[in-house]
């Protein structure tokens, strides 16, 4: 069995069985469109005609069968039951390569030209009955698939020529975001989220982050702050932008909030009461609920509302502090990814689930500029993995009495340009709480 895929399927959450092709193995029809058979190479040209039969009815039905795996260079490999054609295996140089637009391809990488030297396996000899996923690039132009489909009924049969090697599930984020090794991840990731049914097509969220504003009697700033959010919509219209806001905070500018309040924005709790390292924090509940009344006043005295969210101040907490959040109805935390997500976050929200009140609190990643690149993004937003940007006021030129740097104003462009090329979703973080797993 292809390990690829069933790594991909582990880390989405799904079941996974391992054995021979047998009649067992080989679900039948009625059972079909949920279910994602894997081979590699070698054992479907080991298979005899009833099982291949038995294989190709699977996938009318709405099966999904992928095959994967590195061959001999030169060989011809026949593509039955799904097919009579044949094609050559090669190995060779390229100048890059193209995402094509194949529906079970994710929006974000749909159609993406990756420029980067590597050898890349290709299937040679093929005509128009098959539809390419990733091809090869040349300085010619476009050149052979390495990985592609061909339809069978309701179903689909993929082709993947890559090699099937040892992988770390940890690090799967890290290979989408490598132009190098993007390529040979997608074919598994793909296969496995159609069958898992997530609708490729829709955009995943997008949300900066500002910690540690709004701050009590910030005058002088509206103007700033305005010009600001000005360039944020011109960016990517409609982005959102949610504001970090400690309770103890309970006299903050008007004409701060009525900028804040013309743009799409919102407000998350920075801290239980007070901005500190909440590891030094003996008692916590005391501290809730003397946030929990400044919010109230603070919701009171300027109508606004605060995202049952928390960003801990410094992102310093503890597991007593988060349990006190589940308990008290939060529905999630924010903290900085750094590197790669816990194997958990890589779980698909199943379709139509219902969260019961105990697992209705998640944990959300957000990165920071320095490593929220191009590759960084795409790798997200191909996961399904929402993109969220984070930033203090002492990076955008608004804290109190701050001189303005033009510099600071476009901060955030990078990650604007990205979201309004792919047409991403703008989401408030009580939002992407909704989406992404559970904790």
């Amino acid at each position: 069995m292809p390990t690829a895929v069933a790594r991909v399927a582990r880390l989405r959450g799904l079941t996974v069985k391992i054995g021979l092709p047998d009649e067992a193995a080989i679900r039948t029809p009625s059972a079909a469109r949920n279910h994602l058979i894997a081979i590699n190479f070698d054992l479907l040209a080991q298979l005899g005609p009833d099982l291949r039969a038995r294989l190709r009815e699977s996938a009318e039905s709405g099966a999904t069968i992928y095959v994967r795996g590195a061959l001999q260079p030169g060989r011809r490999f026949p593509l039955l039951p799904f097919s009579d054609q044949q094609f050559e295996f090669l190995n060779r140089p390229a100048y890059g390569y193209q995402f094509s637009t194949h529906p079970i391809l994710p929006a974000a990488i749909a159609g993406e030209r990756i420029i980067t030297q590597l050898n890349m396996p290709l299937a040679a000899g093929l005509d128009d009955g098959v539809h390419p996923i990733v091809s090869s690039l040349h300085r010619s132009g476009s050149g052979t698939p390495s990985i592609f489909s061909i339809e069978a009924g309701a179903g689909l049969a993929i082709f993947d020529l890559n090699p099937d090697d040892q992988y770390d599930g940890r690090e799967l984020l890290s290979e989408l975001a490598a132009p190098t090794t993007r390529a040979a991840n997608i074919g598994a990731l793909a296969a496995v989220d159609w069958t898992a049914g997530r609708n490729p097509a829709i955009p995943v969220p997008i949300n900066l982050v500002i910690d540690d504003r709004p701050i009590n009697y910030d005058y002088f700033n509206a103007r700033s702050l305005q010009a600001f959010m000005q360039h944020l919509d011109d960016q990517c219209p409609g982005i959102h932008t949610d504001f970090a806001w400690t309770p103890t905070h309970t006299h903050p500018h008007r004409e701060y909030l009525n900028v804040l309040a013309r743009h799409n924005t919102g407000f998350v709790w920075h801290g239980f009461l007070r901005h500190v390292d909440h590891r030094t924090i003996a008692d916590y509940e005391p501290q809730l609920e003397a946030g929990r009344a400044r919010v109230g006043e603070i919701t009171r005295k300027y109508g606004v509302r605060f995202q049952p969210v928390m960003i801990f101040p410094y992102e310093k907490d503890t597991p007593r502090a988060t349990e006190l959040l589940r308990r008290a109805g939060f529905v999630a935390k924010v903290e900085s990814m750094g590197g790669n997500p816990p194997l958990d976050y890589y779980r698909l929200r199943v379709v139509g689930e219902e969260s019961s009140c105990d697992d209705e609190f998640s944990v959300i990643y957000r990165d920071s500029i320095d490593l929220l690149n191009r590759d960084r993004m795409l790798a997200l937003a191909t996961l399904g993995m929402p993109v969220i940007a984070l930033a203090h006021p002492r990076d955008l030129s608004l804290r109190r009495f701050q001189r303005g740097d033009r510099s600071s104003m476009s901060y955030f462009d990078s990650v604007l340009t990205f979201a309004a090329e792919k047409s991403l979703r703008p989401s408030s973080l009580e939002q992407i709480a909704a989406e992404v797993p559970t904790a």
